[in-house]
Order: C-alpha cells, then structure tokens, then sequence
C-alpha cells in the first residue's frame, strides 16, 4: 500500500518587518488516490465519508467536487498540466469531526512513476476561501517558483513570489517554501517521517495529537495576534 500516515514538525519564519517564528508538531495523511475507497476498511478509527475519530470526506476537497482522482486530474488539466497518471493526495483530514486545513498537497506522477507536479490546495481563514498553484517538480538543485495569487494572511502583501522546493514523499515528507519581494520576506518548512497507514499508527496518532483541525486554528489566530502585537502592519482582504 503506498498510503499512509506523516508525522513531524511545521516551522514557519518570517524576516521582516519584525522578525518572528514558531514550531509545532503537526501529521497530514498520506492516501494514493487509487487507493481511497480502500479506507474504511483499515481502521475503525479512520473512515471514509463517516464518522470517526479521522475522517476524510470528499466534500472538503478540490472545490467540493470530491476527492478523486478524476477530480484531481480535471484541476491539474484546468491550471495547464498534462500526462498525470497517478496522485498522491497529502493533507488533514477531519478530526472529531473538525476540519481546517491551509494547504493540501497532491504530488502527481506520470506514466514512468516520476514526480512531474505538486497541486497545492490553499485556503484561508477567516474568509473560507481556497486557490489552486499547479508548481513544476523542481531537480535536485533548483527551486520552482510562481507569482502569490491568492491572500492568505493579513500581515503579507499580495504582491510576492513563492519559491518552492520538494521532492516525492517516500520515508520522509520534505517541503520548503519561500516567500520573496526583492528578498526573502518569509518562509515555511515541513520535516515529516512516514509511518504505515494500519490500525496502529492511527490509534497512536490520534492520541499523539488528538484534534488537529482545532489546534491549526487556534495557531493561527494565536500566532497573528502575536505578529500584531509587534506591530506588523495589517493588509486587508483585496476584495473587503
């Protein structure tokens, strides 16, 4: 089975204006998606579109057109891809039934099984709203970059550059993103190990980290009042 489930840590670091970071442990799930309807049969603590103490429900997903692969592939096909054969979906699921997550990652091979693109799915809060970046899988010595479409926080400009850097998840998830406007301005990094998706690890998981959608909202909000209190200027929403 290639799914499973990454545990680790996300820092996030930021330069300037005022100079600010944090560290928290965090796990996403891992699920091929030619795998997914296998779901609900390898834990009862983890379904698919039911209760449970994990849960993925395909509404949450791509638009609300469900977590597929023929709705991760139409994405991919729409934002200028081609030649995807198969997709491993990386992010949270529900937990207790809560669900919040700021970036969902789809690494998409192609036909020789090579990572060809990574879809980042990301949203924002307190706006609910989501943007698609299809990003190039970079070689060993360079970065992908693209232009920031989409305002995620209220203490950064619109007008930057994301510059990324990843590779396959295998025993580790590694991924690296930069933020630029003429220098460095922020950065996130996420240092994850694999573990196989079984009844254990989901049990141990769950205890591990009990509800990770409440704990990625009160971060945020923790994190940005912190931010504010340096007096960091705040930018609103473009279209409020």
């Amino acid at each position: 089975m290639n799914s499973a489930i990454y545990q680790g840590w996300v820092r996030h670091r930021r330069f300037t204006p005022k100079q600010h970071h944090f560290r928290y442990q965090m796990f996403l799930l891992a699920v091929d998606l030619d795998e997914l309807e296998s779901l609900n049969r390898l834990s009862p603590w983890l379904k698919l579109d039911r209760f449970a103490p994990l849960s993925l429900h395909k509404q949450d997903y791509l638009d609300g057109e469900g977590l597929s692969k023929v709705a991760a592939l139409n994405k991919v096909n729409q934002l200028g891809g081609e030649g995807v054969q198969r997709v491993m979906f990386v992010g949270q699921p529900r937990c207790f039934g809560l669900y919040f997550s700021p970036i969902n990652m789809y690494y998409c091979y192609d036909e020789q099984d090579q990572l060809k693109y990574l879809l980042a799915e990301v949203s924002n809060t307190p706006w609910n709203q989501r943007h698609y970046y299809l990003v190039d899988a970079p070689n060993e010595s360079a970065t992908s970059a693209n232009d920031k479409a989409f305002h995620v926080s209220p203490f950064m400009p619109l007008e930057m550059q994301y510059r990324w850097r990843f590779s396959a998840p295998n025993k580790q998830l590694a991924l690296h993103l930069e933020n630029w406007q003429q220098h460095k301005v922020f950065d996130a990094t996420l240092n994850l190990k694999r573990s196989d998706l079984n009844k254990a690890t989901v049990r141990n998981t769950i205890i591990k980290l009990p509800s990770m959608a409440l704990k990625t909202v009160a971060a945020i909000y923790w994190q940005a009042l912190k931010i504010w209190l340096k007096r960091v200027p705040f930018i609103p929403h473009p279209n409020q």
